[in-house]
């Protein structure tokens, strides 16, 4: 079973997603309708959105750049 298990997570694709609503910038897997689920947010955004777009080019490149985040 751990194959399957596996298996799934590799069907999915990590990436960083914004809120459709507010903007802010999730790490997110793609799901296989297309739509986006922030990691560790079931219920969605903070601000209560549910939709997620990709963030790509080069917000992507320095969202993902190491150093990036704040150290206060």
């Amino acid at each position: 079973m751990a194959d399957s298990d596996e298996t799934a997570d590799d069907e999915r694709h990590r990436t960083i997603a914004a809120c459709t609503s507010c903007g802010a910038l999730y790490a997110a897997l793609e799901v296989s309708d297309g739509s986006y689920l922030p990691i560790g947010r079931r219920d969605g955004c903070q601000c209560g959105g549910t939709a997620f777009d990709p963030v790509e080019g080069a917000l992507l490149d320095s969202a993902t750049e190491p150093g990036n985040a704040d150290d206060d």
